[in-house]
């Protein structure tokens, strides 16, 4: 512990870190909510994965846009959060 915290003591959020893990909160809940419906269309309709696109079907273009998805979003944070923390 350090000297200036006391033990059982509340110590306030930086403004700044607040800020990204919202963001992130958000984006999380993005991502989550992308992946439970293509979860669950693979689980309880699993005729709407089998849709040709692309010479493929929907749940192998699907999967690949979930992962992209994730990488685009990871990405964006990282970008945000370095411009907060640059901010402050």
């Amino acid at each position: 512990m350090t000297k200036d915290k006391k033990p059982g003591e509340i110590v306030a959020v930086p403004e700044a870190d607040m800020k990204t893990f919202k963001r992130g909160l958000v984006l999380f809940v993005v991502y989550i909510t992308a992946y439970a419906l293509f979860t669950i269309a693979g689980t309880v309709r699993k005729e709407i994965l089998m849709i040709r696109v692309f010479g493929m079907n929907l749940g192998i273009v699907g999967g690949m846009i979930i992962i992209a998805g994730a990488i685009i979003i990871a990405v964006y944070y990282n970008w945000y959060a370095g411009k907060v923390e640059a901010e402050a």
